[in-house]
């Protein structure tokens, strides 16, 4: 379910960063993540010796989080199941197997996918150590310094893993004891990973938003959402039917996590209760709280190791229903809704928009050896450096543009140990037009009125003319032959 569509969706942003980082060489990745990423480098190693053997083709890239996603399914019923609540393993899979935020890992090249799964059994190791079976003490602190490399946002796990001790625990302090003792081998042991995030300027943090936009992020794009196959800031598509059924979604989703909460607590399992509520909304809370007050930090996507947590509640809701016709219809519901999102997340655009797959097909069909190409800028900028560029289409799909001369590019990523390297603009002298007969020019849709009229005079004085065009839903090709 995971894999299926994941070679039709375009890579976009986050991906071309892990295309970026990964396909350099050992010694060049190590370079990287000690100037940049640290908070990635141990996926970047992971999926840099997986492409060494399998490939970077799409498909390849994201087979590791499909997978992780599988070995997260079978956690939420291995974790019901330790729970005690075996009635509701296999409906709770089966709600994490649609469970949107789940579908979107399973074709995401980024850490999330493999973060979720640690979480997941890192749960389950914490609940049977609970139970004095204290070898699994050690599983748990290996599975938490995994964790923590892989996504440092996990480490807030650990936080609600104490809570969870102190709601359980607090009248046998002795008991926390080997807990404490795992947790702290385990985060000491990823600490030169976080240690090294922090001393890195950008690492943590996405923009800012509105108490009222990361309210309503927290409780749809969270888990019922994923990712959307329009941009962010796109507001024309906002009543499509995958919008629509992603805000139902949240709304029975929401529903039955409150049934299994009133369930649990009626029928006085506490264990549950404080296992799985702290996991699924503390991180949240605290990151949240902290970006409208401090700085921000929160994307619904940093949070998809909360989702399991989300998948057992909703599960656990569907079993507290009375009458088996009610559990099977909710099941059915949430699995209707799950449909068109599910859908849209394998979109060609799936990723925010995101069409380079196609911008770079309509390149490669119609470009020739020799051609140069010129990656225009992301932002309205006049500065004779330039380091955010429309060039991680060719990052992610380098076959289209082989043969093609990058005409701005003037520092490699590999030779700043950066992920985008340094491109001047069109208009600099040093540019060579000359020997050029066609420039394909990939530059963003919404490019601004002025920095098009910059380019194409700088174009036409040198005696090119437009020749041909394709427009996507983010970035435009314009071929230019003299």
């Amino acid at each position: 379910m995971a894999l299926a569509g994941s070679w039709n969706v375009s890579l976009w942003t986050d991906e071309a960063a892990t295309i970026s980082a990964a396909r350099r060489s050992t010694a060049g990745l190590w370079r990287l993540v000690h100037h940049i990423d640290a908070v990635h480098a141990a996926y970047y190693f992971l999926i840099h010796f997986w492409g060494g053997a399998f490939g970077w083709s799409a498909v390849s890239l994201r087979l590791p989080s499909a997978i992780a996603t599988g070995l997260a399914v079978v956690g939420v019923w291995a974790l019901a199941r330790a729970l005690g609540r075996a009635d509701a393993a296999v409906v709770a899979a089966v709600i994490a197997i649609v469970l949107p935020r789940m579908t979107w890992m399973g074709i995401e090249a980024r850490s999330f996918g493999p973060s979720a799964a640690v979480a997941v059994w890192a749960t389950v190791a914490f609940c049977i150590a609970l139970r004095s079976r204290r070898r699994w003490w050690t599983a748990y602190g290996v599975l938490v310094a995994l964790g923590t490399a892989l996504n440092i946002y996990l480490a807030l796990l650990v936080l609600a893993h104490a809570v969870t001790i102190l709601a359980l625990e607090r009248r046998r302090i002795r008991a926390a004891w080997p807990w404490l003792a795992a947790a702290a081998a385990g985060t000491l042991a990823a600490s030169p990973v976080v240690l090294e995030s922090l001393g890195q300027r950008g690492q943590l943090g996405d923009n800012a938003v509105s108490a009222a936009t990361l309210a309503r992020q927290a409780v749809v794009n969270e888990f019922f959402l994923g990712q959307t196959p329009t941009r962010v800031s796109a507001t024309n598509d906002g009543h499509a039917l995958w919008s629509l059924a992603g805000l139902a979604m949240a709304v029975v989703g929401w529903a039955l996590v409150a049934a299994a909460v009133v369930a649990l607590a009626r029928r006085g399992d506490r264990t549950t209760l404080w296992l799985v509520l702290p996991w699924l909304l503390l991180p949240t809370v605290v990151v949240g709280f902290y970006s409208l007050a401090v700085s921000p930090l929160y994307n619904p996507r940093y949070f998809t190791f909360c989702a399991p947590a989300a998948a057992l509640l909703i599960g656990l809701g569907v079993r507290s229903l009375a009458r088996r016709p009610l559990r099977v219809a909710a099941v059915i519901l949430v699995v209707v809704l799950a449909v068109p999102v599910y859908l849209s997340q394998r979109e060609s655009t799936g990723k925010s928009g995101t069409d380079w797959s196609q911008a770079a097909a309509y390149v490669d069909a119609h470009a020739h050896q020799g051609d140069g190409v010129y990656f225009a800028p992301l932002d309205e900028t006049t500065a004779p450096v330039v380091e955010r560029t429309t060039r991680n289409i060719e990052v992610s799909y380098p076959d289209a543009f082989r043969g093609l001369r990058d005409l701005t590019l003037t520092t490699s990523p590999l030779a700043d140990d950066s992920l985008r390297g340094e491109s001047s603009q069109l208009g600099d002298s040093a540019v060579p037009l000359g020997g050029i007969d066609t420039i394909w020019v990939v530059r963003p849709t919404d490019y601004s009125s002025a920095s098009t009229a910059r380019d194409t005079a700088v174009l036409e004085r040198a005696g090119f003319r437009e020749r041909s065009r394709w427009t996507g839903p983010m970035d435009t090709v314009v071929a230019f032959s003299r």
